[in-house]
């Protein structure tokens, strides 16, 4: 059961004696107590480590390590899913080989068809004798011509689709729409580019079955000169080694991460340091596979998630088949309140208690007590709150 906030502030204001010696006002006491449970919450850290340096007992109710394991339990979060930013690769991630057929189109355009819809097929491809690329026009009646190629894939893995384009020859002289050209790859489509550029795109995505489509195209243009087309090239499908996955956001000390394999058997992803990575990289007997998976903890860049994120080795292990446990962070604890006659009220439906464990009740009042001193310059409170403190430290570890 969660500790009363309302019970801590009210025993605070009594103990500081509020009418004497200063009033400690909502938005004061709020910032104290987030701060109180903070360091008590920290503090079962170093205090785990400690005891487990002593010897327990076999007493029922006062064993400090199973009294600290009682705490911290309320913040144990076990067998999370995980979820994922993007089909971003992770740290240091290599490719593969290239899986599209005759991705240079040096001699023809083997492997590459038609769109599979109508609207898919209004247009023609050809090879550009001149460059030896694949060339895609459009013609007056459709606004997207896509050629596809199946690629084989293995199920749940990370690829990257990559293609040199060039759209020096593609305009929009005859529609008002604005000619783009790119690629999509299992449904996912790269940025795009307009008449006039040259450039390489690259599109990320997992996929789903044992062949996935890859698609170039060229859209919203609807010229039939023979001068109106785009130029692909260097077309490559190749798996990515890693992929990163963002972790919840109230993730605050990250402890097992677990892949379940066909099998069903739970397989520990062991941690490894980045700056291991390329020796574990470099070795055929640690190289990261489904038996042997290993991740690197990072931060997450992503403002909108949590803090951590993994780049996780290798990509083939499906996002749905890992979980992890993790110690969560307290929940914000906050005491709302009305204006009633110019005094703040207690209100229920906008607080939040503190997670903490009813047995801190006691230490929070006096981490409080300690703060409150300090801000109002009451050396007296402080010095009673230190002493409350510490006597019950010193019990806790003699």
């Amino acid at each position: 059961m969660a500790i009363s906030i309302d019970t801590v502030y009210q025993r605070v204001l009594a103990i500081a004696n509020k009418e004497q010696r200063g009033y400690i006002t909502p938005q004061e006491f709020n910032l104290f107590a987030n701060q109180a449970q903070l360091e008590i919450f920290e503090q079962y850290f170093y205090d785990l480590n400690q005891f487990n340096r002593t010897h327990g007992n076999d007493t029922e109710y006062s064993d400090m390590l199973e009294g600290l394991d009682e705490k911290i339990s309320i913040f144990k979060r076990n067998q999370a899913t995980v979820v994922s930013t993007t089909n971003t690769p992770g740290y240091l991630a290599t490719f593969g080989s290239n899986l599209v057929t005759n991705g240079t189109f040096d001699d023809n355009i083997t492997g590459f068809t038609a769109g599979v819809s109508a609207a898919e097929n209004g247009g023609s491809q050809s090879h550009d004798v001149g460059t030896g690329s694949l060339k895609l026009q459009n013609d007056a009646a459709n606004n997207v011509f896509r050629t596809t190629q199946a690629v084989a894939t293995t199920p749940g893995t990370l690829y990257r689709a990559r293609v040199s384009v060039n759209t020096g020859s593609l305009n929009t002289s005859a529609s008002n729409a604005t000619a783009t050209a790119g690629i999509l790859f299992n449904g996912v489509p790269s940025p795009t580019i307009g008449p006039g550029f040259s450039s390489t795109l690259d599109v990320y995505a997992s996929a789903i079955g044992n062949f996935t489509n890859l698609k170039l195209f060229i859209s919203g243009n609807g010229n039939t000169g023979a001068t109106d087309f785009a130029l692909f090239d260097n077309v490559e499908v190749s798996e990515v080694s890693s992929r990163k996955i963002a972790l919840n956001s109230d993730v605050y000390r990250l402890g097992t991460i677990l892949f379940t394999n066909s099998s069903g058997e739970f397989i520990e992803v062991d941690k490894v340091l980045p700056n291991e990575l390329v020796y574990v990289n470099s070795s055929p007997l640690t190289k990261p596979s489904t038996t042997n998976p290993v991740y690197v903890l990072e931060k997450n860049n992503n403002g909108s998630l949590g803090d951590f994120s993994i780049s996780l080795y290798p990509s083939s292990i499906g996002i749905s088949n890992v979980s992890y446990n993790y110690i969560a962070k307290p929940t914000q604890c906050n005491w709302g309140y009305t204006i009633v006659n110019e005094q703040a009220m207690y209100d229920a439906v906008s607080s939040v208690n503190f997670e903490l464990h009813q047995s801190e009740t006691v230490t929070i009042v006096n981490k409080i007590l300690e703060l409150a001193g300090v801000a109002m310059q009451k050396q007296d409170i402080q010095a009673f709150a230190t002493g409350k403190d510490n006597k019950e430290v010193q019990q806790e570890k003699s």
